[in-house]
């Protein structure tokens, strides 16, 4: 199996959050493990259809795979499973669906090229009937934690769970990063470096065109090697929140998406100092915001949009409103989920995973709110 139907019934990105909002109800009420590792890329999320195609992923997804988002995308799900398990997988897969969610373990090829065992939380997103609808899937690596406590160790400690759970998510995270600056980075510098040479051999043999060339190739590979450190450094931490903190970050980020666009005015207010900020909330934040802005730009067709960020006695408040068309019940095909809806569905995750409260309401008659609320 190599190609697959890449057809899916389009849904709303409302759609999409109360598939995510029940999908870790489920897994809650199942009583399974904690299924997310902390990740700066945020859940591992996916559209499939009913009989196990990609429909979209995102690049947490992309990058367990050991592929690109758009390679994705049409592709078989079995496809990454070793030959002897395809069949049963798929067999789960394809199943109808006597509830809405369900969760299937499965065998999955990873980046490494070796198996790595993987639970795929699934639930319906609603819209049609639950045997033919797309399912918002979340794929979790097994969570390995060894004690290296004294005797009078207690496993159900959740203080010791939680400590466990960090230094796990720091260690995966620089098993990621050092994937990412071996197979990416190092690979395109190894490409630079040879080009750089073959040009000096050709101009020492008096060959300047084809050396002229191969530099002119060089330097566009230098400007996308300088665009992935980017990314892998966005990804890691917005730069800008070190630079400036996280109010003064928010304001720059609204004036860049104002001064991109004639038509959109933002309003920007906000009465919380940097430090009043948890250090571990800072991204998040700047993400909701950053993502909810980019949609409203996007699809809602507003001209005024505000950003509100304060405290009210140990609440902090968010909220990001536009006067569009409420782009929260448009339609989305599944590229379009790729582009757009994953970014805000992976934030109402993290919101609520660490015990916040997340809700968007949208109309066309009065534009899309979105509201975030952490007790600190």
């Amino acid at each position: 199996m190599t190609a697959g139907r890449t057809v899916g019934a389009p849904v709303s990105l409302r759609d999409l959050v109360n598939a995510m909002r029940e999908l870790d109800r489920a897994v809650h009420l199942r009583g399974a493990e904690p299924v997310q590792v902390p990740d700066a890329r945020g859940a591992a999320l996916a559209v499939l259809s009913a009989d196990g195609v990609v429909l979209c992923a995102n690049r947490r997804v992309a990058a367990l795979l050991g592929q690109e988002c758009g390679e994705l995308t049409g592709r078989w799900l079995v496809d990454f499973a070793p030959s002897q398990e395809r069949t049963a997988l798929q067999a789960q897969l394809s199943a109808p669906a006597l509830n809405e969610y369900r969760a299937i373990d499965a065998l999955l090829i990873g980046r490494t090229g070796r198996p790595v065992e993987m639970t795929l939380h699934q639930h319906a997103i609603s819209g049609v009937a639950i045997a033919n609808r797309s399912r918002l899937t979340l794929f979790c690596e097994p969570i390995v934690m060894v004690a290296r406590s004294p005797a009078n160790y207690d496993p159900s400690d959740s203080s010791y769970r939680s400590a466990a759970l960090l230094q796990l998510g720091q260690h995966t995270e620089r098993q990621r990063l050092a994937a990412d600056l071996h197979d990416g980075l190092g690979q395109d510098l190894t490409l630079i470096k040879l080009m750089v040479e073959d040009a000096r051999i050709r101009l020492g043999g008096g060959r300047t065109d084809e050396a002229v060339q191969l530099l002119d190739t060089a330097v566009k590979q230098v400007r996308d090697t300088m665009d992935e450190m980017r990314r892998i450094c966005g990804e890691l931490r917005p730069l800008a929140l070190d630079r400036l903190g996280l109010p003064a970050a928010l304001s720059t980020l609204c004036q860049r998406f104002a001064h991109g666009t004639q038509s959109l005015t933002i309003r920007f207010r906000c009465n919380v100092e940097d430090n009043d900020i948890p250090a571990p909330l800072k991204t998040d934040i700047f993400r909701i915001v950053q993502e909810a802005l980019n949609n409203i730009l996007k699809h809602a067709s507003a001209t005024e949009a505000e950003l509100e960020l304060r405290l009210s006695g140990n609440t902090l408040h968010l909220s990001v409103s536009d006067n569009g068309s409420g782009y929260l019940t448009r339609p989305m095909h599944p590229d379009e989920i790729g582009a757009s809806g994953f970014g805000l569905v992976d934030m109402q995750h993290r919101v609520e995973a660490q015990g916040g409260h997340f809700s968007i309401d949208s109309s066309e008659l009065n534009g899309t709110l979105l509201v975030a609320t952490w007790v600190l």
